[in-house]
């Protein structure tokens, strides 16, 4: 049985809810990506999302690893090989990860096209060197930080 004290709970969380429909807030998800983005989070918004929707369809199938074995390339992406390189940028933002040199434009086509979802390489080795300048930038203090209050 439900106490009185439980029924004025929800009955006042239940008011609180529909009351907060009637009136629109505005969104923190640009609050959220100014003060996460020089952590790594990647945006909602431009180019990079195209690349990354792209991207996200990779299911670790290995295919970018047997190809770049292939070619004698398979660290031009990094020391775990493409698909770590595919997978740590879409899942966390590839902060961490870093281009090293200059990776062959060859290699690039020919690891997009043997990948069974063509995930976009070439956009993906852009967003982290993006990305990595401007994580740089803000450690170097050329883009403060934003703050929440409180």
């Amino acid at each position: 049985m439900m106490s009185f004290e439980s029924f004025v709970r929800l009955g006042w969380s239940f008011f609180r809810t529909v009351l907060r429909g009637f009136f629109p807030r505005r969104s923190q998800l640009p609050r959220f990506e100014a003060q996460y983005r020089p952590d790594g989070v990647l945006t909602t918004e431009g180019p990079e999302v195209a690349v990354q929707d792209r991207a996200q369809r990779c299911f670790s199938c290995g295919a970018c690893d047997v190809a770049a074995l292939e070619r004698g390339e398979f660290g031009a992406l990094g020391p775990l090989g493409p698909m770590a390189f595919v997978v740590g940028v879409t899942r966390q933002a590839g902060l961490d990860l870093a281009v090293p040199g200059e990776v062959p434009p060859a290699l690039v086509h020919a690891l997009t096209e043997a990948c069974p979802v063509r995930v976009p390489f070439g956009g993906l080795v852009d967003l982290v060197r993006r990305r990595r300048a401007e994580a740089e930038g803000a450690s170097a203090g050329l883009a403060p930080r934003a703050q929440l209050p409180g």
